[in-house]
């Protein structure tokens, strides 16, 4: 089975209905894909959904889902859900219902997130068509017991959207090598690009699709752009029979 991806590498601006608008306008051009995933905090730096202003939002990406006949991974947006802000990834189907969401684990004490920001508490491994996909949002992916637990789970797929300054691209290409292969998926690290960090460093793409043997089967340069790549499913089971590393954990 061959799955159809796209990866939003996003140029987000400071003005957060400027981005909305801008990427409403780049979601409704893709088209003949299977899953489109976003990177985390595409709407600005330091700017949070109200309850009100979420809802209207995933409303116009779930249309736009519906529409286009792709499922969506709405990236890391920081929104207010009650008393407390998270950053989510919401899973829209390709018939334009959230089937999920997933809260970014352990948001980042370099830049002080838990000050604001509270934790998830669940890792789930949600059911896109037939294939299974677990999420990591930016820094969780440098938690290795969270991706394995999504592999052991049965995840096909881990994406990682994120916002990742420019000095950290080769440590990120690393992680997203050595998660695909320690546990033989692919993994999906999906990037802003032509923006600032929350410091002043850039953030400059570089976004990287592995394949579950550790392959780089696809590195974005810093444009900023909708690229697309085909992901050949059964790779998972041959490189399965040759790499035991999951039914050998199992056995612990």
């Amino acid at each position: 089975m061959k799955l159809r991806i796209a990866l939003v590498q996003f140029g987000r601006g400071l003005n957060k209905p400027k981005n909305v608008d801008r990427m409403l306008s780049t979601l409704s051009k893709i088209k003949n894909v299977d899953i489109v995933c976003l990177p985390e905090a595409w709407t600005g730096r330091g700017l949070f959904l109200e309850e009100k202003e979420c809802k209207s939002l995933l409303s116009s990406l779930c249309q736009l889902a519906a529409e286009n006949g792709y499922n969506l991974l709405t990236g890391g947006l920081f929104n207010r859900r009650g008393e407390k802000i998270f950053d989510t990834c919401h899973v829209i189907s390709r018939d334009g219902k959230v089937i999920g969401f997933y809260d970014k684990r352990f948001p980042s004490t370099a830049f002080n997130e838990r000050n604001f920001t509270s934790s998830g508490n669940v890792s789930p491994v949600f059911k896109v068509d037939s294939v299974n996909i677990g999420v990591l949002i930016c820094v969780d992916a440098l938690y290795p017991e969270l991706a394995r637990n999504l592999a052991l789970n049965d995840a096909h797929i881990i994406f990682n959207p994120s916002n990742i300054p420019q000095n950290r691209s080769e440590l990120w290409k690393h992680v997203s090598v050595t998660r695909a292969a320690e546990n033989t998926v692919f993994y999906v690290f999906v990037n802003n690009t032509n923006t600032r960090y929350p410091d002043g460093r850039m953030v400059k793409g570089h976004s990287i699709v592995a394949a579950p043997d550790g392959e780089v089967i696809l590195e974005a340069g810093e444009e900023e752009k909708v690229f697309q790549t085909k992901l050949d499913l059964n790779q998972i089971e041959r490189i399965r029979k040759r790499w035991r590393y999951l039914n050998d954990i199992r056995q612990l």
